[in-house]
C-alpha cells in the first residue's frame, strides 16, 4: 500500500542523502535554461527514457514521480522532457495504454532480478494530477490526443475511484483496493485531493462530480482538524461522515505537507481559500514557535514531535506566505539556504519544485482552476 511505502521512503531520507549518486540517472541532454531548479531535478533523477527514479527508494519508480515531472516540464515548457514522460509511463505503468487502465503506481527490480511493476493498484493522487495535466499540456500545445487521453482518463476515475457516500456525497479513494476499514467505511488521504487540480476538473469535463468532489473535500478538512493541523489519514463513513480515526493514527507527516501547499497555491479569489487556511492555523502557530517544522504532529491533541526535513521548510512556504507569517517565511528561507536548497531527495526535491516555482511566480492556478504560466521557457534541443 502506498502508506507502507511513503513511511518507508521518509526513514531513508537522510541515508539517501549521501546514497544518492550511487545510481546516476541518464539525464536528457537538454537544458531548460528558464527554471534551473527543474534542470536540476531532471538531471539527477529523470532518465533519458522518461523515467523518474527515487533513490531513496531501491531506485524505484512512482506514478506520483511521473506525474508530477509531467507538471514541472509542462511548466517549463519542456516538451520533450514531457513526452518522454508520457512515454514511459504509458509503456511501464499503464501496460501500453493510458485510456484502457489507471497506473501501476509502483515499479522497480522485482524478486527475480527483473524491472516491472511492483504492484498494479493505482494511486488515485497521481491519476489525479496526470489527468490535469493532460487536459492543460493539450491547451499549451494544441494537441488533440492529449485532451482525448486526459478525457479518457478522468472518466475511469470517476469510474474506479470516486464512491458516493451516503448523506456525503463522493469522495476519491486513495485507491482500487485496500482502503476499506475493518470496521465499515473508507480511508482517505487529504493529500490526494489538490484543490486546484479539482476545480481545474470541473472546468474541463461537463460533470458534476469533480465540483461536488471539490466540496466534499473541503469539508474533509474542516471535519478533522480539531486542531487546526491536517492528518495524514481520514475516515469516511455514512453514519459518522469524516472523522479522525484511531484505527489509522492521528499522524500529520510527509503526506498531509502537502495539503497546505494545496490550499495555499489555490487563487485568492477562491471562496475555499480562506475556508481552508483558516483550518491549517495551528501549522503556522507551530512554525512561529519554533523555526524548524515539526517532522510529526497529531491532529487530535496538537502536539508535535521532531524536525522535518528541509523540503518541509520548502512546502510550508506558500501557505506561511498566504496566512502573512512573514516570519516564518524568512526564517525557512534561510534554512534552506544554510542547508544548501532543497536536499538531493526526490520527494523533497518535488516539494521544492512545486512551492519555489510557485514562490517565483513561474506558474498560478486561475479562478477556474486551469494553468496560468508565469516565466515561459523554451527548452534548448
Amino acid at each position: 500500500m502506498v502508506r507502507t511505502y511513503r513511511r518507508r521512503q521518509f526513514l531513508s531520507y537522510v541515508a539517501a542523502l549521501t546514497a544518492t549518486s550511487a545510481l546516476p540517472a541518464e539525464a536528457v541532454s537538454t537544458q531548460c535554461d528558464g527554471w534551473p531548479d527543474w534542470a536540476t531535478f531532471r538531471e539527477k533523477f529523470v532518465q533519458a527514457d522518461g523515467r523518474v527514479i527515487d533513490f531513496s527508494a531501491d531506485a524505484r519508480s512512482t506514478s506520483e514521480g511521473q506525474a508530477y515531472a509531467m507538471f514541472f516540464s509542462l511548466v517549463a515548457n519542456d516538451r520533450q522532457t514531457f513526452d518522454r514522460l508520457l512515454s514511459w509511463t504509458r509503456a511501464n505503468l499503464a501496460q501500453g495504454d493510458l485510456t484502457a487502465r489507471l497506473m501501476a503506481w509502483k515499479w522497480g527490480r522485482q524478486t527475480d532480478g527483473n524491472w516491472g511493476v511492483l504492484d498494479s493498484n493505482a494511486a488515485g493522487d497521481a491519476d489525479l494530477w496526470l489527468a490535469y495535466v493532460l487536459f492543460q499540456a493539450a491547451r499549451r500545445w494544441g494537441d488533440s490526443s492529449l485532451q482525448a487521453t486526459a478525457e479518457l482518463i478522468q472518466a475511469r476515475i470517476q469510474r474506479e475511484l470516486v464512491v458516493t457516500v451516503a448523506g456525503i456525497g463522493p469522495v476519491l479513494l486513495p485507491g482500487p483496493q485496500g482502503f476499506a476499514l475493518k470496521s465499515g467505511g473508507w480511508q482517505l488521504n487529504p493529500s490526494y485531493l489538490p484543490l486546484p487540480v479539482l476545480r481545474g476538473l470541473a472546468t474541463e469535463v461537463p460533470s458534476a462530480v469533480w465540483g461536488a468532489l471539490l466540496a466534499t473535500t473541503v469539508t474533509m478538512i474542516e471535519s478533522v482538524t480539531p486542531k487546526f493541523l491536517v492528518p495524514d489519514w481520514v475516515a469516511v463513513r455514512p453514519e459518522l461522515g469524516f472523522t479522525l480515526d484511531p484505527e489509522l493514527g492521528y499522524g500529520g507527516t510527509y503526506e498531509a505537507i502537502r495539503v497546505y501547499l494545496w490550499a495555499a497555491m489555490m487563487p485568492t479569489e477562491d471562496p475555499m481559500r480562506s475556508r481552508l487556511l483558516a483550518r491549517m492555523k495551528g501549522m503556522a502557530t507551530l512554525v512561529e514557535r519554533e523555526p524548524v517544522p515539526p517532522a510529526r504532529i497529531d491532529a487530535y491533541s496538537g502536539g508535535s514531535e521532531g524536525s522535518g526535513p528541509g523540503g518541509f521548510s520548502a512546502a510550508l512556504l506558500p501557505f506561511l506566505d498566504a496566512v502573512g507569517a512573514k516570519s516564518a517565511v524568512r526564517q525557512q528561507r534561510l534554512r534552506l539556504r544554510a542547508m544548501g536548497g532543497v536536499p538531493s531527495v526526490y520527494y523533497e526535491q518535488a516539494l521544492g519544485l512545486f512551492a519555489l516555482g510557485w514562490m517565483d511566480q513561474r506558474f498560478r492556478f486561475a479562478p477556474d482552476g486551469r494553468l496560468d504560466w508565469g516565466v515561459i521557457s523554451t527548452c534548448k534541443t
